[in-house]
C-alpha cells in the first residue's frame, strides 16, 4: 500500500533537479552578438630602423610621445556553435581606438631616416585596430560545462603619424614619419566555459602563439575572463578582463623594427543571445 506513494514521493523531489537543470543557461550559445565599451591600459613600444641599417630609439608612445596610457575603445563580438551537441564554436571579436598628441620632446629620438631632437614640438595621431577570429573543438560538454581547444588568428592594425618641428641653428626644421603595419599572429587556444545558473554564467579562454621565420617573427599573448548575467533569455550583460600582449620584430623592404603593444583592462557588453 506504501509503494505508490513512496515512489510518488520520489518523483516529486525529482522534478525540482530536473527542472533546475533544465532552466540553466547552456555553457555554449547557438547565436550570440555583443557590443560595448573596453577601459583599455596600453602601452605602445617602437623601434623604427634607418635605411641604412643604424638602429633607431627604442619609443614609448605614452611616455615619450604624450598619448594617454588609458583610453575608452568601442568592442564587439560575435560568434554561436553548430553541431548537433554544439560541439563546434565559432567567434569573432575586436576594439579599436584612435588619439592625439602634442608636446614638446624630452630627449632625441632616431625614428627612421630622422632626429628629432629635444624640445622639438611634436604633434602625432595613433590609429589601432585589433580583431580576433577563433574556432573551438568543446570536446568536453555537458550542457553545464564546456571546455575545448582550437586554432585562432588576431589581426593588429597601427597607423601612426609622427611629426615635429624645430630650429636648428637658427632655421626651421620640420620631421615627418608615417608608420603603417599590420599583421596576422595565427595562435592556439583554450576555452572553458561554465552554467552557474538560470541567470549567471562564466568562462575564461588563453591564446598563444610564437614565431620564428619569416619577415614577421615574435609572440603574441591572449588571455581573457568573462562573468555574464542574463535577467532576460535573451539579453543580459558580459564583463569581461582581457589581457594581450604582442612584441614582434618586422622586415620590410621600406624599414626594419620592433613593436611591443600590451592591451589590458575591463570590457562591459550588452549581449543578445539565442
Amino acid at each position: 500500500m506504501h509503494r505508490p506513494a513512496v515512489l510518488g514521493l520520489l518523483l516529486c523531489a525529482a522534478l525540482p533537479s530536473t527542472a533546475a537543470a533544465q532552466d540553466l543557461l547552456p555553457a555554449v550559445d547557438r547565436f550570440y552578438i555583443g557590443a560595448g565599451r573596453y577601459w583599455a591600459d596600453h602601452d605602445l613600444d617602437t623601434r623604427w630602423d634607418a635605411s641604412d641599417g643604424s638602429l633607431g630609439t627604442h619609443v614609448n608612445f605614452q611616455r615619450d610621445l604624450g598619448f594617454v596610457d588609458r583610453q575608452d575603445a568601442l568592442a564587439w563580438s560575435i560568434g554561436g556553435s553548430f553541431g548537433k551537441a554544439r560541439h563546434h564554436k565559432l567567434d569573432a571579436f575586436g576594439y579599436d581606438y584612435e588619439d592625439a598628441s602634442v608636446r614638446f620632446l624630452d630627449r632625441d629620438l632616431e625614428i627612421a631616416d630622422n632626429t628629432y631632437p629635444v624640445d622639438a614640438a611634436f604633434t602625432g595621431r595613433l590609429d589601432l585596430d585589433i580583431t580576433g577570429v577563433s574556432y573551438t573543438w568543446m570536446f568536453l560538454q555537458d550542457g553545464k560545462r564546456a571546455f575545448g581547444i582550437g586554432l585562432g588568428a588576431m589581426r593588429y592594425d597601427i597607423a601612426a603619424d609622427l611629426d615635429a618641428t624645430a630650429t636648428v641653428g637658427g632655421t626651421p626644421v620640420a620631421y615627418a614619419n608615417d608608420l603603417s603595419e599590420d599583421a596576422w599572429a595565427p595562435m592556439l587556444r583554450a576555452e572553458y566555459a561554465q552554467s552557474l545558473s538560470a541567470h549567471w554564467r562564466w568562462g575564461a579562454s588563453l591564446a598563444y602563439t610564437r614565431k620564428n621565420s619569416g619577415n614577421v617573427t615574435g609572440d603574441a599573448l591572449d588571455a581573457q575572463v568573462e562573468l555574464e548575467y542574463f535577467p532576460w533569455e535573451h539579453f543580459g550583460f558580459s564583463l569581461r578582463y582581457n589581457y594581450n600582449d604582442v612584441d614582434l620584430d618586422f622586415e620590410r623592404s621600406r624599414f626594419d623594427g620592433n613593436l611591443e603593444l600590451n592591451n589590458r583592462g575591463p570590457q562591459l557588453l550588452g549581449m543578445l543571445r539565442f
